[in-house]
């Protein structure tokens, strides 16, 4: 389940676990490629580092004669 995204405290309720420290020990480790793309991601915001985006383009055809 936090191999597809879904929150700790999620995962936690569902297993039945007591609370979400329980399952943040159990599986915890499972989150630690997660917490290194939120590094990097955080880093690109902090440091000016910005992602090359497309332009976009209108498909022929659909352009406005007004």
């Amino acid at each position: 389940m936090l191999a597809q995204g879904l929150p700790l405290h999620v995962v936690s309720e569902v297993l039945g676990h007591a609370s979400i420290a329980i399952t943040k020990d159990v599986y915890g480790h499972l989150l630690e490629a997660d917490r290194g793309a939120a590094a990097e991601a955080i880093s690109r915001v902090l440091l000016g580092a910005q992602t090359p985006v497309a332009p976009k383009v209108a498909p022929k055809g659909a352009q406005d004669t007004g």
